[in-house]
């Protein structure tokens, strides 16, 4: 019986059941996955012979912040990041659900510590998309698709000839809904038949750092990420850094993306440190998973953010980005001017703690 098994059984390594969190349909849909998880880790213990001592599940934003005394100032949220990342490096497996055109930040990054940790990641979609790039069609963001060891495809949904009545319409959505349960409970209950012990991704750097400097700027996607990282990338070579850019998205056509997310992975599990861009409505989901992914490696991580705005949901929850991002970076920099400076201290420092 393989360790993290044991751990399942005995009630010390739940399925970490990834969740949006800050909405209430978000947490409606984290509800039914955790049920349609429960079913399939039930049936498989079941004819395994098993009968597990609880929890079996872990459902973030209900079991961390329920547990968390409410307290001002940075030691909530940091008790809640405790948490999740406990449970998450003790966890069977990680059931990451995307959908939306913007996934979640802090999802995402519970997908690159998952697979950092060489942890089984089921990715569940439910969009009814794909991305295009020129003629090649992608399931999700190349860095996400390398992370995830599973992906579920369950976002079909008709676009044309609906029928205009209400309750047909939520018959038809309730019944999408059933066949997703459906297909999760048994691909979670053939994990446990059959579970995966091997690691799916390297973890181990291609030479020796020396000086090294990664700019995670969502891989050159968009113009202003390609303008930015210049810009840093000379500060940073006047101050005597090597540096090297993340640049998937800049190689197109002549390059697969996933060939461009493989080298970019290495190029940064390679360095002393990562920058990570963290400008936007949210931190763009393949630079969120890639930080997940070096944390969980123990590499240092600068998180850049230039925005004026924070979350803020209460006196207790007020942060820059979402707690994941915040707290696994050594430090967080306002301004391009300063960067070369932090990350100075952070390699001579040698910690983590957000600022």
């Amino acid at each position: 019986m393989s360790e993290r098994l044991q751990r399942l059984i005995n009630g010390k390594g739940p399925v970490y059941v990834a969740t949006y969190l800050f909405e209430h349909t978000g947490r409606y849909f984290g509800a039914r996955i955790e049920r349609a998880c429960r079913t399939g880790l039930l049936e498989g213990l079941k004819q395994l012979g098993f009968s597990p001592k609880e929890p079996i599940t872990f459902l973030p934003y209900r079991d961390s912040n329920g547990a968390i005394e409410p307290s001002l100032g940075e030691s909530f949220t940091k008790e809640i990041f405790r948490k999740d990342i406990e449970r998450l490096e003790n966890a069977f497996a990680l059931i990451a659900p995307l959908y939306h055109t913007q996934f979640d930040a802090g999802i995402c990054f519970e997908i690159g510590f998952a697979a950092g940790r060489g942890l089984p990641t089921i990715v569940l979609l439910t969009n009814n998309y794909q991305y295009r790039y020129f003629e090649r069609l992608y399931r999700l963001p190349p860095l996400l698709e390398l992370m995830a060891n599973q992906v579920l495809e369950e976002g079909e949904f008709p676009f044309t000839e609906l029928a205009s009545q209400p309750e047909v319409y939520l018959d038809l959505i309730e019944t999408a809904l059933q066949r997703i349960e459906k297909s999760l409970g048994n691909t979670i209950g053939k994990l446990i038949l059959h579970p995966s012990e091997k690691p799916w991704l390297s973890t181990t750097p291609a030479t020796s750092p020396n000086r090294r400097v990664f700019l995670e700027f969502g891989g050159g996607e968009f113009e202003f990420q390609q303008i930015l990282a210049a810009e840093v990338r000379k500060l940073l070579e006047k101050d005597g850094w090597q540096v090297l850019l993340a640049k998937r998205y800049e190689l197109l056509p002549e390059v697969d993306l996933l060939e461009g997310a493989k080298k970019d992975l290495q190029d940064a599990i390679s360095s002393d440190v990562v920058v990570v861009l963290g400008d936007g409505s949210d931190v763009n989901p393949e630079s969120a998973a890639l930080q997940g992914y070096l944390y969980a490696l123990g590499r240092k991580i600068v998180l850049y953010y230039s925005g004026k705005g924070f979350l803020h949901g209460s006196d207790e929850y007020n942060m820059p980005r979402n707690l994941m991002l915040q707290h696994s970076a050594s430090r967080i920099v306002a301004t391009s001017a300063d960067i070369a400076s932090v990350i100075g201290e952070v390699i001579c420092n040698g910690h983590n703690s957000s600022t």
